[in-house]
């Protein structure tokens, strides 16, 4: 019986690390043949190519600049890794590398398909309309959305394969821990080192984008009435530029990192039950990637099935792709566990999870967009209240933002709960109490980003189309072209929020999966039950703490979205003053110094918010202890979620609001037209920080201080006790 476990134990090890790897490279290829399909498209005229290939030159300056210094930051603190962490110092500073490295990778080559498929969707808008555009869109960001899936798959299955087979047994019995546990130990450095990265990559991208916006918007549309995207503003260049260094490079950092980290915790949790008497006839370590690999199936199923109608709007065809890979990963997961006589309770918490993302994306769905559900109309409400005033807008947005984390967080509440409890129920040998629920928590975490590769493909969809867009204006284009556009960018709004809900959620789930891998690390190590109690003050004063976090962290890069504004600002100022032809379209601006200045303040504004993530984290495990340190964790994901669905959702509305009043349907003959446009385009520069800059950077901070804590906690525990 024990040898037939083992058998099976090794089948199973062989066939879902192959599943991960291969499901993985099928994206990869299928991303590089559709990359191929994208630059076989037209690229417009003369004018069309040149402002894209300014937006690109942009693009690629602000982040070679940006790599350089994550390069060192992660040489840096490879070093600190490997010196502080004894013999598996090397295999997690190695690891840490790579999955920054990876992280760069999947950032980079979103950016490198962004910016040459704007002019190539401008050029499909303005000679096919808004199908022929739409397609040439989409199929660029699905470049993007395969790409990370599949390098996240690669990597995490290529390397476990790599450091089973060159670490021989003797190194895991110098360092004391089973072979299955050391080796997702020793790959918490490349989630780390996705992490990091990520955390660069989306605050300084989404302060470079703020930046540039808010000056464009300023100066541009309420002080000299020109339009959005206007080539006489010197600000239009960079405000593009920051389109895709925001929520492409960013994003695509973001996803891959919070896929990656909830594969992780599943896996680190999983591990424990492997090495736990009696060994379970399946490795249930590698089980996640078995689930994140058919999801990934199914998102390149379902990127070929996204095709609109012929009349339709684009939000439609979106989201049918969404329930379409929904159901196909569904069908996959039960079908294949089945068929491998797993535990179907495994297969039902991937799927409560995925769909608690689905749920999560519906609501920021419904609270921003401009069509609302069952006489529920959030945006056409708020635009009501732009007719009254800029306060009234606020006051609305902000109050539809907080609504929306309700339902978004009570689906997550429903899908720890289910998933809990299907584990802590389960017969199967290795599951059932308290491991077995957490374990179905974590692989619910995994269900919800098991589909990433298309989620991310419409969430690339966005900034493709808005950059469109730019260059239509810019290149004057004939005016059916802008209204395509116009319609394109309006469902890439909602699917960016949709995106960011799907991450805020995963990162709520996966964070806490990672939590119970943090309790039960530390109490292996300090050999006694580790009890997060909040009556003990320490813990309370680590809940706090932890609360306060990605609050300060959130008014960091806010402000640092206004200072480095503010000197755009005055940099647009000088331009128009200083030569008055800049207005009167006779003389060209100087795109290439607002370009400078929101890639020097992005730089200079995100290091002290990501070192506080880190330092912080470390400084309340050495000084309040272990147990506090728990607490700190649980307080920060609390109000973290919270607060980031709140900036997504807000943020999101506010900017549909713009863009509803800006459209043909609005009556632009309101006698008060030029007010309400004026109230409604500031109520979209408050939301711009709230959606693109500190929003979608919490839950990338809530997996980077849950990561620190599990990873540096030996280091923790020493200093402690020294």
């Amino acid at each position: 019986m024990v040898l037939n476990r083992k058998i099976d134990a090794i089948m199973s090890e062989v066939l879902f690390l192959s599943t991960g790897l291969l499901s993985g490279l099928l994206a990869v290829f299928v991303a590089l043949l559709t990359y191929r399909k994208v630059m076989q498209a037209d690229e417009g005229d003369d004018r069309m190519r040149e402002v894209s290939h300014l937006i690109q030159e942009g693009a690629n300056s602000f982040i070679q600049i940006q790599y350089k210094i994550l390069t060192i930051f992660t040489l840096l603190l490879a070093i600190v890794i490997a010196i502080a962490f004894g013999l598996l110092g090397i295999p997690i500073a190695v690891s840490y590398i790579l999955g920054s490295f990876a992280s760069m990778s999947a950032g980079y080559i979103g950016l490198a398909v962004a910016t040459r498929a704007n002019r190539r969707t401008a050029a499909a808008a303005a000679k096919g309309g808004l199908n022929p555009a739409f397609m040439v869109a989409f199929r660029a960001g699905s470049v993007m959305g395969l790409m990370i899936a599949g390098i996240a798959l690669v990597g995490l299955s290529a390397l476990y394969w790599l450091w089973n087979i060159v670490l021989p047994d003797t190194f895991f019995d110098h360092i004391e821990m089973y072979r299955e546990t050391a080796l997702w130990e020793i790959l918490t450095g490349f989630s780390f080192g996705a992490s990091t990265v990520a955390l660069f990559a989306k605050a300084g991208g989404g302060i470079f984008t703020k930046t540039a916006d808010m000056a464009a918007d300023i100066v541009g549309k309420i002080e000299l009435h020109i339009p959005e995207d206007d080539p006489r503003n010197p600000a239009a260049v960079a405000d593009a530029v920051g389109d895709n260094v925001g929520d492409v490079a960013g994003t695509g950092a973001d996803i891959f990192d919070s896929n990656v980290a909830a594969i992780l915790a599943a896996a680190l949790l999983g591990a424990a039950i492997d090495v736990t008497p009696p060994s379970p006839p399946i490795v249930f370590g590698l089980l996640p990637l078995l689930i994140a690999g058919l999801g990934t199936l199914a998102s390149v199923l379902g990127v070929f099935l996204v095709r609109p109608n012929a009349q339709d709007d684009p939000g439609p065809a979106l989201n049918r792709g969404t329930y379409i890979t929904t159901i196909l990963f569904a069908s996959l997961v039960l079908v294949v566990l089945f068929i491998l006589e797993i535990d179907l309770v495994i297969a039902l918490s991937a799927i409560f999870g995925l769909l608690a993302g689905v749920f999560i994306g519906f609501t920021s769905d419904v609270f921003t967009n401009d069509k609302g559900l069952f006489g529920f109309k959030p945006v056409q409400n708020m635009v009501e209240n732009a007719e009254k005033s800029t306060a009234n807008l606020i006051l609305s947005g902000y109050s539809y933002g907080l609504l929306s984390a309700v339902p978004s967080v009570l689906g997550v509440v429903a899908a720890l709960v289910a998933s809990y409890v299907l584990g802590e129920t389960a017969t199967t040998i290795g599951l059932g109490g308290w491991e077995g629920g957490i374990y179905t928590v974590a692989i619910a975490a995994v269900g919800l980003l098991a589909t990433n590769g298309l989620t991310m493909s419409s969430d690339s969809y966005g900034p493709i189309v808005d950059n469109a867009r730019g260059v239509i204006e810019q290149a004057e284009a004939p005016h059916e072209a802008t209204v395509a556009c116009d319609k394109l960018d309006a469902a890439g709004n909602t699917a960016k929020a949709i995106t960011k809900g799907f991450a805020i959620g995963s990162a709520a789930i996966s964070v806490l999966a990672l939590f119970a891998a943090f309790i039960e690390s530390a109490t292996v190590l300090l050999e006694r039950p580790v009890v997060v109690n909040i009556s003990n003050p320490f813990i309370l004063a680590g809940v706090f703490i932890g609360a306060l976090v990605p609050v300060t962290f959130t008014a960091m890069l806010i402000l640092g979205v206004d200072r480095n504004a503010g000197r755009m600002i005055k940099e647009i100022r000088r331009q128009f003053e200083a030569d008055p032809g800049i207005l009167e379209g006779t003389s060209k601006p100087d795109y290439d110094k607002c370009i400078a200045i929101a890639t020097s303040g992005a730089i200079r504004e995100l290091m002290p918010s990501t070192l506080l993530a880190i330092g912080v984290t470390i400084l309340t495990g050495v000084l309040l202890g272990l147990e506090a340190l728990g607490g700190y964790l649980g307080g920060a994901v609390m109000v973290g979620f919270i607060m980031a669905l709140l900036m997504s959702n807000s943020g999101g509305a506010w900017d549909n609001t713009k863009k509803l009043i800006e459209s043909p349907e609005y009556d632009h003959n309101h006698p008060r037209y030029e007010q309400i446009h004026r109230n409604a385009v500031r109520g979209d520069m408050v939301g711009d920080p709230f959606k693109d800059t500190a929003g979608p950077s919490i839950n990338t901070l809530l997996v980077v201080i849950s990561l620190t804590a599990t990873l540096f906690l030996p280091l923790i525990a020493i200093l402690q006790l020294g």
